[in-house]
């Protein structure tokens, strides 16, 4: 009996608790915001190595460093962030049951300040499914053609129509790596190639094929090798090499030429060199790159994480700041009187901002970091 009246009692003080959970759950409202027009943004592409058929690249506030949002990249998907337009580029391949069967590619076109997705365009199923590198996804200086990498392993670029929505072309570019569109011509570009050259591509009036116009050598790839990662300085790309010097390269006429070479490193102890992924960014109002520096550098380092971010004044061919990082392999800077830096720490998983004072040689203080995803590999500004 004393048994019995245990359990009603339980019962009883349980009941309350049954009918609440009986309650129907009241639906989550969901909203949606816009980025507001104007607004600095920093995308960080994470190609999400664990899982990597569903990359994602990141949208943050260049000057709190608040997440704004996020878009799917698929299966390494490659960025294109234009500078002062309100739409970015992803082209990216989906294979039909995730990690085998049919596969597709496509150019996907997103507004910047909703996220949404604007229009996708089917492209060859040859693009170059790599790390994030910049020359891999490029855009006309006129806004018209995209130009994305291919990559079977036999090398080739696809052209593709903006105004028609539609690829118009597959160029080869055998022994060649890397897409650098010309600042004059929205019909030019330009490639690495391994044999030191460079090689030039101009496209006739309706995107269809060109034949490439080879340049004298312009860096030796045994002893002084370049990163595929440029930065454009007016008409002319810069490039650093393996051992730090740098290179200006004129890739707007019919064939490319050599500028100048500058030997960074030179007279500087230590053995410095650059290093990463995304190996430097240049500020185009003072002329000055800032360039990911690691120490100890042999054949075979420039993988390297960097340990100091150096800012290095183009035009006077002077060294000005020596500035310490932690663990960099990308970086990337807004375009502002006293620019903004950004380098990616691909070991902590971050991004970290720097701000700069030009009054001290553009010496780096850090301004905050952010949380960036699984890996993170490359940064843009917009």
């Amino acid at each position: 009996m004393l048994r019995t009246g245990f359990f009603a009692c339980a019962f009883a003080a349980l009941l309350p608790f049954i009918a609440s959970a009986q309650e129907p759950l009241k639906p989550e409202q969901m909203s949606e915001e816009t980025i507001p027009a104007g607004t600095p943004k920093l995308f960080i592409a994470d190609l999400a190595i664990e899982h990597i058929v569903d990359g994602r690249v990141r949208i943050f506030d260049a000057n709190s460093m608040k997440l704004l949002g996020m878009v799917g990249t698929g299966f390494l998907g490659q960025i294109y962030i234009p500078p002062k337009q309100d739409v970015f580029y992803i082209a990216t391949s989906y294979i039909e049951k995730i990690t085998r069967g049919k596969r597709s590619d496509w150019l996907e076109v997103y507004d910047s300040n909703t996220l949404h997705l604007k229009s996708e365009i089917p492209i060859a199923t040859t693009r170059a499914q790599a790390l994030n590198y910049r020359p891999l996804l490029q855009g006309s200086v006129d806004g018209r053609w995209i130009f994305a990498q291919n990559a079977t392993p036999a090398t080739s670029i696809s052209v593709v129509d903006l105004n028609a929505q539609k690829q118009t072309a597959e160029v080869a570019n055998a022994g060649c790596y890397g897409i650098f569109p010309a600042a004059t011509n929205g019909l030019r570009f330009a490639t690495m190639c391994g044999d030191g050259t460079f090689g030039s591509y101009t496209l006739k009036d309706d995107g269809s094929a060109a034949e490439r116009a080879a340049s004298e050598p312009i860096f030796d790839a045994d002893k002084d090798a370049l990163f595929i990662h440029g930065e454009r300085d007016a008409n002319n790309w810069l490039f650093v090499s393996f051992t730090g010097n740098i290179y200006l390269v004129d890739l707007e006429g019919a064939a490319a030429k050599l500028v100048e070479m500058i030997e960074m490193t030179k007279g500087v102890e230590g053995d410095w060199r650059p290093s990463g992924y995304q190996t430097h960014a240049f500020h185009q109002k003072s002329g000055v790159v800032f360039v990911l520096m690691h120490k100890g550098g042999t054949e075979g380092s420039h993988k390297n994480p960097a340990e100091e971010i150096w800012a290095y004044d183009v035009r006077n061919k002077k060294l000005l700041s020596r500035s310490p990082t932690t663990t960099a392999f990308s970086v990337a800077l807004g375009q502002g009187d006293d620019p903004v830096v950004y380098a990616i720490d691909l070991v902590g998983l971050k991004v970290m901002r720097y701000t700069s004072d030009a009054a001290k040689g553009y010496a780096l203080t850090a301004a905050g970091e952010q949380k960036a995803g699984n890996t993170p590999i490359q940064a843009e500004t917009q």
